[in-house]
């Protein structure tokens, strides 16, 4: 997991089971966050994953600041 961001930022929780990532949560902290991947990566064969991106945060920013919540195997 990354370091707290900033206040201008949010916590996106996706899944990686299609190829555009669906969003499934959108939180204030990283515990809320994680929470939420924890209740729901069951649903989910690859797991989920979570990371904070800055309020303005663009695709070709190339920026990538992913934490996986796998379940186990």
């Amino acid at each position: 997991m990354t370091a707290q961001p900033a206040d201008t930022s949010v916590w996106i929780v996706c899944h990686d089971e299609s190829p555009d990532n669906t969003v499934l949560g959108v939180f204030r902290t990283a515990e809320e966050a994680g929470a939420y991947a924890e209740e729901v990566q069951h649903l989910f064969a690859n797991g989920v994953i979570y990371c904070a991106f800055p309020i303005g945060y663009r695709h070709i920013d190339e920026s990538s600041r992913f934490a996986a919540d796998t379940p186990p195997e």
